[in-house]
């Protein structure tokens, strides 16, 4: 059974606060004459705050959430979540659903948590609405797949594995016009050229190769637990006595929070992957038009 909800309320306050203390720490770093004389540039207090976040925040929070899932990635080999094939097995079906996966739990809890603290943060350094509308519907993802429950096997590599790509992300934006530190590319060009090709390999393994697999075993998933709430509705007996057989709850039925909480999911898993898509197609424009300043 899951914690209750005031133990995992907790446990965000703490994981918050330790993502604080951590910037903190990370501020204080930074602040010392040895990092400040590396570049003209890092003498700017705000410079090294915004180091301080992306590094200590987002790509700290992103490392933990990607390194729980991939240490337990055997979970998904166990429910062959790896592959393009399907086994229609009712018990396996009811076990990726409705579940119980303590650490597709902890991912979506520490995930959670991160993005109370990033909201915080996306309204103190004025991100922009996107950001902040990104948060709320990943924060409300995270949290319904704890309360009421669902499909947390998932978690493993939506929220945690995938976050591999995003860990070396956050690590990137340093060196954006806009959300990163003005003219850092210029002051550490290889650095920047390291984790930029580190972040092209990373997406695509994450988010092109891998991604597709997961989404199609999700929607079905997704799609088989709806037609079969469904069918109970309707009466169909079949349906009714498989469904009661497998969940051993309310007949087969689940309940409205899970239904919104499973569409919801839809529409973001969805979404994420034609927005994919599309970053892949920017990214391939910006390393070309990189690659041919090098050559120049």
């Amino acid at each position: 059974m899951p914690p209750s909800q005031t133990s995992t309320l907790i446990t965000v306050a703490f994981f918050v606060l330790l993502l604080i203390l951590h910037e903190q720490f990370y501020r204080f770093m930074f602040d010392s004459s040895a990092i400040i004389d590396l570049h003209p540039i890092l003498q700017d207090q705000r410079h090294r705050h915004i180091l301080a976040r992306h590094i200590a925040v987002d790509g700290f929070a992103c490392a933990i959430v990607a390194f729980v899932g991939y240490t337990n990635r055997h979970l998904l080999y166990q429910h062959n979540l790896t592959q393009l094939h399907r086994r229609n097995n009712w018990q396996g079906f009811h076990q990726r659903m409705h579940g119980y996966t303590p650490a597709g739990h902890q991912v979506l809890l520490f995930f959670f948590s991160y993005q109370c603290k990033n909201m915080y943060d996306t309204i103190q350094w004025n991100d922009g609405i996107i950001f902040v509308l990104h948060h709320i519907l990943a924060g409300a993802t995270a949290w319904g797949g704890m309360y009421p429950g669902v499909a947390s096997i998932y978690a493993l590599f939506f929220m945690g594995i995938s976050e591999i790509s995003t860990c070396i992300l956050c690590l990137l934006a340093n060196f954006d016009e806009e959300f990163g530190v003005r003219g850092l590319d210029r002051a550490f060009p290889i650095t920047r050229i390291v984790i930029a090709a580190a972040f092209i390999v990373a997406f695509v393994i994450c988010r092109i190769i891998l991604w597709p697999i997961f989404t199609f075993h999700f929607v079905a998933d997704v799609r088989l637990t709806l037609k079969q709430n469904d069918d109970v509705v309707a009466g169909t007996a079949a349906a009714a006595g498989t469904a009661a057989a497998v969940t051993g709850v309310k007949g087969g039925l689940i309940s409205n929070a899970e239904k919104n909480t499973l569409r919801m999911m839809l529409v973001s898993v969805c979404g994420l992957s034609l927005l994919q898509m599309l970053w892949l197609g920017e990214i391939v424009m910006t390393a070309k038009k990189e690659i041919t300043e090098l050559l120049s």
